[in-house]
């Protein structure tokens, strides 16, 4: 089985712009990628870059104008990275710079005679706990990390961030940023630049006050019509830590005014309106204006929200997308399939499955060196992350990062470093051709997964996704939002390209779904469709009585990843050792039979004959009939 290395498939990595530039080194490392199979590129200005280039000045703009030009005469496709450095939302600090009121904000929670009187805009006074208690919108003191000397987190010039609940705010921002690019590069848009990258804008800010919550102006207006109250704002408190010491004397019982299965009960709803309403606001106020923007100037919304389970989010962007940083997923302790990072992979899969998008990626790597040694990420090292999510259905890679320079300690910011100065770079051609192999390949199929998880916009459950992908049973997750577009045939739940039969969920989700919901899910069940309420091992039973099996498999089988996708026409399964030892499966005809096995990295073939060992960090497509 032989697949061209197509370049629409290419790996697209962000390039650490991090020292001074010039155009015969950009063109250099531009010719370097390109030799390596690598066609297009995000442009990321990042720490180490010298405040004689100004982000966005003039000449700032020379050498993006270059790379840009450069890029369209090789053939490469460029992503413009929105920010400077992360995260996303505030133009450098130039957001708040042009009006202090967007800076980002928050609700303190304080007595009232503690109130200052320096015009404090109280939002609401209550009395708890035999106290008087005011509510005020305050300044958060959120920063972002700038690419500066003396920008980054903690230090003095660190940029401010901007208030991204507040639609005018993120109007500047995309003033001052996006129309800038289109200003300077419009006629690339569409063709040579692609997309624009936002990376995970937080309502706060780093390094934001710990005694607040993300809050801003006309927010309580929208939270009393949601259903809240100003006496339910003391229950979304539950995480914020006190700065006046006379609460800390109480009991967190008594400080937050919770006592009781009745009060408690009030307090995980009004936690439930307050995500409502902040999502809600978060959406329309920043996710949108941005998809909106990127739609009327012919490029592509991608990048990826802040979460790992913030799949709500996802269907602003044409490119919906996560990121693996910080090793939260690994090949070690179970967090391949353990944690709520451990969900991320099919969280942009399965958004863009259900909502019509063509790709959806990851921004990956980061910060995901080696125990032992931060820096050190091997071929194998990288082949096991991407093999983690093409089993899961991404097919768009981001890699983090290409380096510009790694002089002095530039090569010590958020390593490891996985391009021009990692040490297999000389066979960089093989990992990129191995990439576009498989986003080719993800890339308009379907994947035959017969069973759903119902999700909330930013809870997906690991527990009951866990016993699944090691008895390999593929899944997909489905918002519940998305209940209402689902069509019911013949005991299958179906939307887009998917089928279900069996809907699994966790009670909590299930008893938060409105009646037009529950309603789908009577409907489906009255149809035949299986539908399992609880958390995880106990339901795998029933699970198996109710789905076919595309082959019996047995032996090493826990750590075994399998997705079964069509590709023009073709059933293929993509099998992946997700863990540290070699292990050897056996399988026998199921609902098909293995007719060939091959190897999208070493283009190995061999027959199905009904076993084989697969080393760690590999991955091989099985042709069945």
């Amino acid at each position: 089985m032989e697949i061209k290395a197509l370049k629409e498939f290419t790996p697209i990595p962000f390039w650490f712009w991090n020292d001074d530039l010039s155009e015969d080194e950009i063109l250099r490392q531009m010719k370097e990628m390109k030799d390596k199979g690598v066609d297009g590129f995000v442009i990321h200005p990042r720490k180490g870059l010298p405040s004689s280039i100004g982000y966005l000045s003039d000449e700032y703009f020379h050498y993006v104008k270059f790379a840009v030009k450069k890029a369209k005469e090789m053939d490469m496709k460029v992503v413009l990275y929105d920010e400077a450095m992360y995260p996303s939302g505030s133009a450098h600090g130039e957001v708040v710079k042009s009006d202090s009121s967007f800076a980002s904000q928050g609700l303190e929670r304080i007595r009232k005679e503690d109130l200052g009187n320096e015009g404090e805009k109280v939002v609401a006074e209550t009395t708890e706990c035999g106290h008087q208690i005011v509510y005020v919108l305050v300044s958060s003191g959120g920063t972002i990390r700038g690419v500066h000397p003396r920008e980054d987190d903690g230090e003095e010039n660190a940029p401010k961030s901007a208030d991204l609940l507040n639609p005018k705010a993120v109007a500047k921002f995309i003033e001052l940023t996006h129309e800038k690019y289109y200003a300077e590069l419009s006629e690339y848009f569409g063709d040579t630049i692609i997309a624009f990258f936002t990376d995970e804008p937080n309502i706060l800010g780093r390094n934001a006050r710990e005694d607040i919550i993300p809050w801003t102006e006309g927010l309580i207006y929208e939270f009393k019509q949601a259903g809240g109250s100003e006496g339910d704002l003391k229950y979304l408190f539950e995480n914020a830590k006190d700065s006046d010491e006379s609460f800390n004397s109480e009991s967190i019982v008594d400080k937050r005014g919770i006592s009781g299965a009745e009060d408690m009960s009030k307090a995980l709803s009004a936690r439930r309106i307050y995500g409502h309403v902040l999502h809600n606001r978060l959406s329309n106020s920043y996710y949108k204006q941005l998809s909106d923007w990127c739609t009327s100037h012919g490029i592509d919304l991608t990048g990826h929200p802040e979460k790992s389970t913030d799949i709500g989010y996802l269907k602003y962007f044409q490119r919906p997308c996560q990121d693996i940083v910080w090793r939260f997923v690994e090949p070690e302790d179970g967090h391949a399939i353990q944690g709520e990072h451990s969900t991320m992979g099919k969280c942009s899969s399965d958004s863009a499955r259900h909502r019509g998008r063509r790709r959806n990626g990851n921004e990956c790597f980061g910060c995901c060196g080696q125990r032992q040694d931060p820096k050190l990420f091997t071929e194998k090292d990288m082949r096991w992350y991407l093999n983690w999510l093409f089993v899961r259905g991404v097919n768009l890679i981001y890699p983090h990062a290409f380096y510009y320079s790694i002089r002095e300690d530039r090569g010590d910011e958020r390593p490891p470093e996985v391009g021009l100065n990692n040490p297999f770079w000389p066979e960089y051609h093989r990992m990129s051709d191995f990439i576009k192999r498989m986003c080719y390949l993800n890339t308009d199929s379907v994947n035959c997964a017969q069973v759903a998880i119902l999700c909330g916009q930013d809870t997906l459950s690991w527990k009951l996704a866990k016993p699944l992908f090691t008895d390999q049973i593929e899944f997909n997750y489905l918002e519940a939002e998305l209940l209402g577009r689902c069509r019911l045939a013949e005991g299958k739940l179906c939307i887009a390209a998917q089928e279900y039969s069996v809907l699994l969920a966790e009670a909590d989700e299930y008893n938060a779904l409105d009646e037009s919901g529950r309603k789908v899910i009577e409907e489906f069940e009255k149809s035949g469709g299986k539908v399992l309420i609880g958390q995880g091992e106990e339901l795998l039973n029933p699970v198996l009585e109710r789905v076919h099996r595309e082959l019996a498999f047995s032996g090493d089988i826990y750590d075994l990843r399998c997705s079964h996708i069509v590709k023009d026409g073709k059933n293929l399964l993509i099998l992946a050792n997700e863990g540290l030892e070699p292990i050897t499966v056996n399988w026998e005809d199921g609902e098909y039979r293995g007719i060939s096995l091959w190897n999208p990295y070493t283009l190995e073939t061999m027959a199905a004959t009904g076993s084989m060992t697969i080393e760690p960090c590999d991955l091989w497509i099985m042709e069945i009939a």
